[in-house]
């Protein structure tokens, strides 16, 4: 920006305004651009090295934040915090301060140490710490991940600040400070040393005014209807300010025109710098040329300086709307002890014994020989204790039902019944699967050329910033589709992660070369959604985009069909119906399905056909949990999308009892600010009076009412009119769980919340917070007490998660794997529900593995009497120590072993020696594991160890049999 602020600083308009501010000291202009303005006085204060105050109405926060983007440094917009509290006390030498008028009368400390607390290495009392981190409100957590949460962990506190960008951890001995570290709250690692922390006490001091402590040569921009302030704070009248108009003009908005921007840069009357992000940069000079000069950066907005024949252009005047970017998330997702943990009450699959129950983790001493178990409760009140270092055979169950499983029975052979059958269709499963592999294979068609001037505009006229996994997933779909083999890949992600934008750009693709796109959507108001979508982002093109539904005339479907086959329509969206042998192409070259299992058997047996010879692209709003996927990679192309939407709001969620006043507070803070309300209520039969009561709380609200009953048609007129504003509030059943994006709908309320599953809860609350508002959640459920408990669980869960990367994958979990069936098929759903998820994925796994002729190694049955377990005072909480014996004891290689050693040292500090224990069991499964071995046996110093050819006996201890399976 440097290049810019010389240009702007140099301007015949800049020395006009500069020369008449000399003069007089004071001028009154209207109020500017914020950019025009962060300019004018990132200029003013190359001149006047002077502190600047600005007292402003408007968004200080934005103005800020365009002064750093072009170069200063020191900006403090006032917040009343400690940490602006500590700036303005030890001020730099110049500074710009923005500020609002009431912000004078703020009254700071009297002294620096009254809010200020300093950690360092050296003595620092422990318990002292604690007590700031109670008094300062922190939230006592087992880890932290958000700001405001603290933990404690023997001589290890961790904690998150506000004003830091991650959380602290401190490590004592005794009441001295070791080591200070940040650390990654994701990951749990530690990031680096620090040298000192500095935290501030949430406290007002009773000190001097803010007015009074400014510096005596501070210059004031101050909005003019308040200039008496001036008088007010310090002691002097103010003349009246002479007015001077800023010859600065707005540029002009091209709303993606570049045709016409390109002859305007072409033209030579003006001098353009344009100034956006690398990435846009170098997509806009592909398209516009070399001529304009880029610049890399964000301003809020562009500028003309007439005199000098200079236009300055940014996202906003090119796209009409700055692209949409990601904002900073200090959080990303779950922990791995989260996605870990197992809580008491889970059920449990043993790969043994079957569906169980989880009781806990107990120690015993069985032989003298102290280790954890856990406990595992079955059918009839049966239980198996399952020492610690076998966690291999024991996963968390997760079904295709929110229905808690039946208990399996001890000794009976209906779990070894439904494995082994589970077993036999993983056998039939994948060899469907490499069959359809190797005719793929084999096939060829003409390869898509590659990107075109059209493809590169269409990419650039994107409002929003790609996330990394939309380009790697575009990667992938264009090298499919410029490859010789058929394409045929699945994009798995949540509505909103932009799987129809990279479809849309795959149909440019192959329009590009003269070929013909079908879209095919389960319903139609899905299709209705893609048709306005498809039109609206290609309408710049010569490219006729049809869609084919019942609800056209007889003339106009006949005449789409017609030029269907003519090959004059060149993408058709449809339902079921672009199936019909009616629907002939000319030159199909790309199928997109959206949601495939969502159609019939008879749908899918003609998708097979017209899939032959042609590239396929499929979506699905399932995502594909990662053990399916690695169970699957090499056979099946499938790219995921798990990044969050750009610009999105965590949902504000509430639950709350049947309360009238509550409910239309809801509804008409949303119509207020000019928003719309879903409101769901999942009976058909009493859909109607619950209309009524919603009339009768709320009699001034437009109501539509939409249920799976209603003709097609009319329901799709509902769906429009309240797309087009004409309702304030959509009274639906949970029709709308999927497929709907309406972003102007930010509150949904749902009726009798405790009757939906997890993933339909989580789905509903995604239908809104789907654009820059903050989106509102309430869910109604009957009185605490009438709950069952695993109503009770769901509501909890829900409501705890509520951020996009917390909640949003630990509400998935359920969601994944009911979508396990939409994406293996029925007759597996029936085998997952049995077995569970994770023993079915490695049963396929081993199948595909059998056919490849690839070799399998068993997990091996460990029975190794040594002290093993994770002491309490070293871990307090269960979950904790059970994520970690899973992450030792799951572990697939060394490294990873070698690797948690380090994180456990790292985040809880030196760990007990009868740890140390757990890490060598962990290397011995390892080793066993890639050795083919079933059994090992260490009973006092005698070592048994049987495979399936032979069994060895011999003498020694654990590191005996370390070295025995590393070098026998």
């Amino acid at each position: 920006m440097k290049l810019l602020r010389e240009v702007f600083a140099h301007s015949i308009e800049f020395n006009n305004f500069l020369k008449q501010f000399t003069t007089n000291r004071s001028l009154c202009f209207p109020t500017p651009t914020k950019t025009i303005l962060s300019f004018l006085l990132s200029c003013l204060k190359k001149i006047f090295p002077n502190p600047f105050v600005l007292i402003l109405k408007g968004d200080l926060t934005a103005i800020g934040e365009e002064l750093k983007r072009i170069g200063e440094e020191e900006v403090i917009v006032f917040q009343g915090t400690p940490k602006v509290m500590e700036k303005i006390l030890s001020p730099p030498k110049d500074f710009f301060l923005l500020l609002r008028d009431e912000d004078l009368n703020f009254s700071l400390p009297k002294k620096r140490e009254e809010f200020l607390l300093k950690l360092k290495r050296g003595n620092f009392p422990y318990e002292r710490l604690l007590d700031w981190l109670t008094e300062s409100g922190f939230l006592l957590t087992d880890f932290v991940s958000e700001e405001g949460e603290f933990a404690r962990r023997g001589s290890v506190i961790d904690f998150f600040p506000e004003d830091h960008e991650s959380p602290i951890r401190v490590e004592f001995f005794g009441d001295e400070i070791i080591s200070l570290r940040s650390f990654d709250p994701l990951t749990q690692r530690s990031i680096k040393e620090l040298e000192e922390v500095e935290l501030f006490l949430p406290r007002k001091g009773e000190g001097e005014k803010l007015s009074s402590l400014l510096p005596e040569n501070s210059l004031f921009l101050i909005e003019e209807d308040g200039l008496s302030l001036l008088s007010t704070h310090f002691g002097q009248r103010v003349k009246e300010f002479p007015l001077y108009q800023l010859p600065f003009s707005p540029p002009k908005v091209y709303l993606s025109n570049f045709k016409l921007l390109k002859s305007e840069i072409e033209s030579g009357n003006f001098q353009y710098y344009i100034v956006c992000p690398d990435y846009l940069n170098h997509r806009l000079e592909r398209i516009l040329g070399e001529k304009p000069t880029y610049l890399s950066g964000f301003l809020s907005g562009g500028f003309i300086l007439p005199e000098t024949g200079i236009s300055v252009l940014t996202e906003k005047e090119i796209y009409g709307t700055p692209k949409l970017r990601p904002p900073k998330r200090k959080f990303k997702g779950l922990t791995s002890d989260e996605l870990l943990a197992l809580k008491k009450g889970d059920f449990v699959v043993h790969w043994e014994y079957g569906i169980g129950q989880f009781e806990g983790v107990k120690r015993e001493a069985f032989d003298n020989i102290p280790k954890d178990y856990l406990v595992i409760r079955y059918a009839e009140g049966s239980k198996v204790y399952v020492p610690v270092e076998n966690l291999g055979f024991v996963d968390k169950y997760r079904g295709l039902s929110s229905k808690p499983p039946k208990l399996d029975h001890i000794g009976k052979w209906g779990f070894k019944r439904a494995k082994s059958e589970a077993e036999r269709d993983c056998s039939r499963f994948a060899e469907e699967l490499l069959f359809l592999y190797a005719k793929r294979a084999i096939s060829k068609k003409v390869p898509f050329s590659p990107d075109s001037e059209w493809q590169e505009e269409l990419e650039a006229d994107f409002p929003y910033e790609e996330t990394e996994d939309q380009i790697r997933t575009l990667a992938e779909i264009k090298r499919d589709m410029e490859s010789e083999k058929p394409m045929d890949r699945l994009v798995c992600g949540d509505p909103g992660y932009g799987k129809t934008e990279l479809a849309l750009r795959a149909a440019l693709k192959a329009v590009n070369d003269f070929k013909q796109v079908a879209l095919l959507a389960p319903t139609t108001i899905l299709c209705l959604q893609h048709f306005n979508t498809f039109s609206e982002r290609l309408k710049k093109f010569p490219i006729r985009v049809a869609c084919l539904s019942r609800f056209l005339s007889k003339e106009e479907r006949e005449r789409i069909l017609r030029e269907i086959r003519e090959g004059k329509i060149d993408i058709v969206i449809g339902t079921h119906l672009l199936l019909k042998d009616e629907v002939k192409f000319s030159n199909l070259g790309l199928l997109i399905i959206d949601e495939e299992q969502r159609f019939g058997v008879e749908s899918k047996e003609k998708i097979k056909k017209i899939k032959e010879g042609i590239d396929v692209l499929t979506l699905t709003a399932t995502p594909i949990p990662r053990t399916l996927y690695l169970a699957l990679s090499g056979i099946k192309e499938i790219s995921i999308i798990n990044t969050p939407p750009l610009g999105r709001k965590g949902v504000i969620t509430e639950v709350i009892n049947w309360d009238e006043e509550k409910i239309r507070f809801a509804i008409m803070r949303e119509v207020a600010r000019g928003g719309q309300v879903f409101f769901i209520h999942n009976r058909i039969r009493t859909i109607h009076k619950k209309e009524a009561k919603l009339k009768e709380i709320c009699p001034e609200v437009r109501i539509a009412v939409a249920h799976a009953k209603m003709r097609e048609d009319k329901l799709v007129k509902v769906y429009t009119d309240f797309l087009c504003g004409r309702y304030d509030l959509l009274l639906t059943t949970s029709l709308i769980q999927s497929g709907i994006d309406i972003p102007n709908a930010s509150t949904i309320i749902v009726d009798e919340a405790h009757n939906f599953g997890l993933a339909d809860l989580h789905q509903l609350r995604g239908r809104v917070g789907r654009s820059e508002k903050e989106g509102y959640c309430f869910f109604i459920v009957p009185e605490t007490r009438n709950l069952t408990a695993q109503a009770k669980e769901r509501i909890e869960v829900i409501t705890t998660y509520t951020q996009l990367g917390s909640g949003f994958k630990l509400a998935l979990a359920d969601m994944e794997i009911r979508g396990i069936g939409n994406i293996l098929g029925k007759e597996q759903s029936g085998h997952i529900s049995r077995v569970g998820f994770n023993l079915y994925c490695q049963l396929l796994k081993s199948a595909i593995s059998k056919l490849r002729q690839e070799r399998i190694n068993p997990e091996p049955e460990l029975s190794l009497d040594i002290p093993s377990y994770i002491p309490e005072e070293f871990i307090p909480s269960p979950n904790i120590r059970v994520a970690i014996y899973k992450r030792i004891l799951q572990a697939e290689r060394e490294e990873e072993i070698h690797l948690l050693k380090e994180e456990i040292l790292d985040r809880f500090g030196k760990y007990p020696e009868v740890m140390e224990n757990l890490f060598l069991i962990g290397l011995i499964r390892i080793r066993a594991k890639e050795k083919g071995i079933r059994k090992i046996v260490l009973k006092g110093e005698k070592i048994k160890i049987i495979n399936e050819c032979k069994e060895i006996e011999t003498t020694g201890d654990i590191n005996t049999l370390l070295s025995l399976l590393k070098f026998g």
